[in-house]
């Protein structure tokens, strides 16, 4: 049964580079991981809870196990320093 992954999103303008870098950095793994994207656009509005994502993006895997292991591969990992760095907000949620 297919898992999605839900992603809340808002680069730091002053490292919009290394953002970039990092989305750049992701899109190969998730080709790998068999993941397609179905969804990615500017939040337009937020109904209920905390605001201020720039982006959603609805990722969907081929499993819950293929999602967990796509974020706990050391090829992941050893992004999470830029990832953390170059966004003010990154949510990642894994529905299932």
């Amino acid at each position: 049964m297919p898992a999605h992954v839900i992603v809340l999103a808002t680069p730091r303008p002053e490292r919009a580079e290394d953002a970039a870098k990092y989305s750049q950095a992701v899109q190969p793994l998730l080709a790998a991981a068999g993941a397609r994207p179905l969804l990615r656009g500017p939040v337009s509005e937020t109904i209920a809870g905390v605001g201020g994502a720039a982006t959603g993006m609805v990722l969907e895997f081929p499993d819950l196990v293929a999602a967990a292991d796509f974020f706990a591969q050391d090829a992941y990992q050893s992004l999470v320093g830029l990832r953390d760095d170059s966004f003010a907000r990154m949510e990642i949620h894994i529905v299932g």
